[in-house]
This record gives C-alpha cells, structure tokens and sequence, in this order.
C-alpha cells in the first residue's frame, strides 16, 4: 500500500494536477483574507460564515514568543495545557473539544500523529511561522476526521516567493539558545526556501522534587520550492523534517505522583507534500499528494518505539459563476503503524484506509452569504461517516455590522492505538469494534466596525455522542469504549482589535466555555479564558508589546487517588521590546512569566518560573 500511495503521489506530480489542504498564502498581510475555510483558493473572511481568527507575521513579531501553543493562548475558544517545561506534551483544546478533535495543518499538511491520532504542539517552534489561521466549529464537512472543534491552519516560509534572508540567535533563562536561518532564493519564476532551526534548554525539574533540570532540544530543516510553471501547470513542494529530545520525569512506581527519574523521548517527525494547479472545463483544479512520518523513541522504566505513517492524495476542483462557486472533492488517505515490543495483537492489523467525496457551495451577493457543505467518508474498519454543513451572513451596510450563523456535524475517527493497542506492562487492550465520534453544533455570530476597532462575539453549542473514553476495570486493567452518555459544550467568544493610532495597536479576546459529560464538568477546560496584547511603537525602528494571557481555574485527575482537583486560576504577563539599529539588524529581548507565577496546567507538573531572553535578528 505504501508503494501505491507514493507512486500515486509521483504521478500526481506528474500529471497536469495540484494540491493544498488550505496552503493558500494570502497575497497581503490582512486578517481580512485567510485561505482557511474552502480548500482551494482564498477568500475573505466576509464570505465566511464560521468564526475565523488570524495571527499575522507583524503579531507573530511582536510577541515574539518561543512557541506557536503561546501564541495561540491569544485566541478567543483556544486553551492550552502544557506538561511541564519546552518539549513537554503540549494539547491545544478549542470549545472545549478533546485535544485529538482538532485538525491541525502546517503548509496544507495535516500533522497529527497516525499512531495517536492527535499533535502534540511541544516542539512547534514559533521563529520559522508568519501566519496562523483558526476556524472554529465543526468543519468535517470540508476536511473529513478531527475537525470537531475546528480546524488550525499554520503557514511557514516554505511557501515564500519573494526573495529574503534572515538569520536570528537569542539566549536566556535556563540555558536557552536558538538560532534560526531562512533564505527564499528566486529561480526565475519560481522560488526555493530553507529554513533551518536549533534550540537547546537545560530546562528546570518537572516534577518540583529538588531533582536534577529536564531539558529539551529540537533541530528542524524546511525546504519549500513553489509557483514552478511548466507547461500551463504551477508545481510547488515542501518537505520537512524535525528532531525533539525531551528529558521528563514520569510515574515510575505508579503511585500517581511523578518521581525524579532520568527519562528521555526522541520524537522524529518528517512530512513532505507536492501539489500541481492548472485550469481545465472552467475549472480550478488542484490535487495534493502529502505524507507523515512520526518516530517515538521512549526510554524510560517502560521504553516503547512507536511509528506512525500517513500518506493522502485528493483531488479538488473548483467552478465560479456569477456569484456563486462550487468545490467538489474527492480523497484517499492511508495510516499504519507499528511498536517495539510489538505488543499489537497476534492477528492485528494496525492499518486503516478512508476514501472521501464532498461538495462545497457557496452564494455571495451584496449584504448576503450562503454556504452549504457535505461529505461521506468511507471507512475501512468501522462505521462510514456522513457530514453536513450550512450557513449564513448578513452585513448591514449602513453601520458596518455583519450577522453570521451556521450549524454542522462532525466526526473523530478512532486513533490506530485505540483500536488495535495492546499494553501488557499497562494492562492495556484496544477495543476494535470503536465507532467514530460524532458531534452536532451550532454557531450565532456578530461582528462590529467602529473606525479602527473591530468587535465580535459567538456563541457556540454542540453535543458529543459515542464519545471515546478509557475505562478502568476493577482487575486493574483498562480498555477503551464508545460511551452512551454525551458530552455537551457551550460558550461565548470575544475578540477585539483596534489601531488606536499609528503607533499603538491593542489585540484582546476572552472566552467563557462551559463542558460537561454527563451532566459533570469535564477535566482541563477552564470555564474563562482570556488574553490581551498592547503593541508601542514610539518609532518606526522601536516597538514594546506588552501581554497577558488569563487561565481560569480548571479540574483535572489527581492519578494517586483517581479524583478530580481543581487546579487555580493563573495570570501570565509578558513584555517584549525591539529596537532596529541598522538597516538590517535588529535587537530584542523578551520577558516571560514576569509576575513568576508558579501554576500548574496539568496537575503534577510544576511550572517554569520567570524567563528572560535576549536576540539579534538580521533582515537582508
């Protein structure tokens, strides 16, 4: 099956063709243009009638922060758990759906890991990213399994076209230093990016027992080669490939309480697209051949390797007409994986293969927007899975307000380990006869100009049936099941922006989610979250950007006695300062945690404390 998927892709390549989850790179910087939300092409976010957000390459600046999951706290519906320092397993949950409903895309790939069936956002490094788009609710419909909470689009500089180099090296708190170089070289019409990065920490002790520090390091090198015209054709790729050692501190006497232990991951991930466009019968056509690699190299009281693949190829045409389109879709995916000690079942086969077809429709005329999705997906080892999605918008011209509102299904399928996971040190067994999560909801939206402030506010509802939990039987072992009982979430969306003036600009959101299992609040959700961000520039070649970022109190499972606690409320301030002192370099040094606020995102794990780091970024 490998060797059909990757010939497939090459003859993709081949063949007058193209490709792109979402890769589209909007030709300005605007949040008002984001290729989220259909699969080819981009669009305005006016056109759209989900709540969409937008962190540009000028934010991603200003905030400077290390990461793309702290970047990601400024987003309305976005929470964040972390397990203990850099590399630590980092979960994004948006309205409060599980870490693994959320689709995850980094240039037009989709990332999650096919053993897990979720990413882990820990070594996403924020300094080689100029664009993060998020759409938030059930997008199935459009982009199959995952995209019960929405769908994260991430956008690198593999897809540059413009020619540019930088380089950039900053050192800090804990050891910390990073260095990052990038150049997009234009080859005749066309245009080839590297990326390269390296970040090493001695970390801080995870488990707060006076033991030595858990440190982490990561290498990524991207390459992107993009808009190669041949014959009526433009051709684009990217490959990527990473390295994250992680040192950690685990449950080695299974008591529920972390000991000081020498553990060590090494998570190799490499990910590699080609696409092709061109024109044909009125339409836009693009078809994508993509792949995943994810290596999990565990050593520690219970040492585990686990390697997970994924190869997709799709088809997606598109047809405009007055003022209306049509995209239609067709897909093919493949996942497997494998683990050493192979403690997969004797007759296990730890594959699965999903083919899809969907149609999107979209009318935009005036004041007036109407969209209308659907999709069936055929599953090999479980239930097909159909989805749905409408929608509407109103603009009321006279005052520069816009009403949206939609409603949709959508679908998680079980993870490989799920069903075919088999743990005797754990007591684990899979459970094969999992069925897909399903979930119906819906969203009402409205949006306000004033001059230079924009407002907006959603509410959102949706239910989760089938529902996939572990279950922990009184011999102590443990298993998997799709639950009877639903899962509800509901809430209320804030955002706000506003170029108070030239120099001051002010970015601020906040989110009241309630979630509950039935009829019981469901663990690492806080019910608010909140986060603001305040960007000086008292001249051109100056700026300060001061932010803080709210958590709200939130339950999680005390391991040692299998109860819920409540882990408190925590605030993070941070300041950032720049200051470009020759036409091509620039000086800046960051502050993080500056209140040292000690918190724990997930119960057990400490927190790092205050941080400082200085950089020397260079510009050509």
């Amino acid at each position: 099956m490998k060797r059909y998927l990757l010939g497939a892709a090459i003859a993709a390549l081949l063949a007058p063709n193209a490709f792109g989850q979402a890769y589209e790179v909007p030709t300005e910087e605007t949040d008002q243009v984001v290729a989220i939300g259909q699969r080819i092409g981009s669009t305005s976010t006016a056109a759209l009638t989900s709540p969409t957000s937008v962190i540009s390459e000028t934010e991603i600046a200003a905030r400077s922060q290390q990461y793309v999951s702290d970047l990601l706290r400024t987003l309305p519906g976005v929470a964040v758990n972390s397990s203990g320092p850099a590399g630590g397993l980092t979960q994004i949950r948006v309205r409060g759906a599980e870490a693994n409903q959320v689709l995850v895309l980094i240039d037009g790939v989709e990332v999650a890991n096919p053993s897990s069936g979720e990413f882990d956002f820990s070594g996403l490094r924020a300094a080689d990213v100029v664009r993060i788009e998020i759409l938030r609710g059930e997008q199935s419909a459009l982009y199959g399994s995952d995209a019960i909470g929405g769908v994260i689009n991430i956008i690198t500089r593999a897809g540059n076209t413009q020619k540019n180099w930088r380089a950039y090296v900053q050192g800090g708190s804990r050891e910390t230093i990073e260095g990052q170089v990038s150049a997009v070289i234009p080859v005749g019409s066309a245009a080839f990016s590297i990326n390269g990065n390296a970040f090493n920490s001695d970390g801080y002790d995870v488990s707060g027992l006076g033991g030595e520090d858990d440190g982490s390091q990561s290498r990524n090198l991207n390459l992107g080669l993009n808009n190669v015209e041949l014959g009526g054709v433009t051709l684009s790729a990217k490959y990527e490939t990473s390295t994250l050692d992680t040192e950690f501190d685990e449950d080695s006497d299974f008591d529920g309480r972390l000991n000081d232990t020498n553990s060590e991951t090494t998570v190799q991930t490499q990910t590699a697209r080609i696409d092709a466009r061109f024109d044909l019968a009125g339409f836009t056509h693009l078809i994508t051949a993509d792949t995943v690699n994810t290596d999990t190299d565990t050593r520690a009281s219970f040492s585990t390797r686990s390697e997970g693949s994924r190869y997709g190829i799709d088809w997606t045409a598109k047809k405009e007409f007055g003022d209306s389109s049509l995209t239609v879709l067709a897909e093919a995916e493949h996942e497997e994986f494998s683990i050493t000690p192979n403690f997969t079942e004797a007759d296990a086969e730890p594959d699965n293969t999903t083919y899809a077809i969907a149609g999107d429709y979209r009318y935009n005329a005036g004041p007036v927007t109407l969209t209308a999705s659907a999709r069936q997906d055929f599953n090999d080892l479980f239930q097909d899975a159909t989805t749905w999605r409408v929608g509407g918008g109103y603009a009321f011209e006279d005052f520069d307000g816009r009403i949206r509102a939609s409603v949709g299904s959508g679908v998680k399928n079980p993870s490989l380990i799920e069903l075919f996971g088999f743990f005797p040190a754990s007591r684990f067994t899979g459970n094969r006869d999992l069925q897909p999560e399903k979930s119906l909801g819906f969203s009402v939206g409205y949006e306000q100009e004033i001059g230079d402030l924009n407002l907006s506010v959603d509410y959102f509802r949706s239910e989760l049936t089938d529902e996939i939990s572990t279950i922990f039987n009184p011999d102590f072992t443990s298993s998997v099941i799709n639950l009877d009982t639903d899962s509800t979430r509901q809430g209320v969306e804030l955002e706000a922006r506003w170029n108070i003036s030239d120099q001051l600009s002010a970015r601020g959101s906040a989110t009241y989610l309630d979630s509950e299992q039935d009829d019981i609040e469901e663990i690492r959700r806080p019910d608010y979250i909140a986060s603001a961000t305040v960007t000086y520039r008292p001249v051109e070649a100056a700026s300060v950007t001061a932010s803080l970022d709210y958590n709200g109190s939130q339950l999680d499972t005390d391991f040692g006695t299998f109860q819920n606690v409540t882990l408190d409320a925590f605030t993070l301030i941070g300041l950032n300062a720049s200051y470009k002192f020759a036409d091509y370099f620039t000086l800046t040094l960051r502050g993080e945690n500056l209140l040292d606020e000690d918190y724990q995102e997930v119960f057990g794990f400490t927190s790092p404390g205050r941080a400082v780091y200085a950089g020397l970024r260079a510009n050509f």
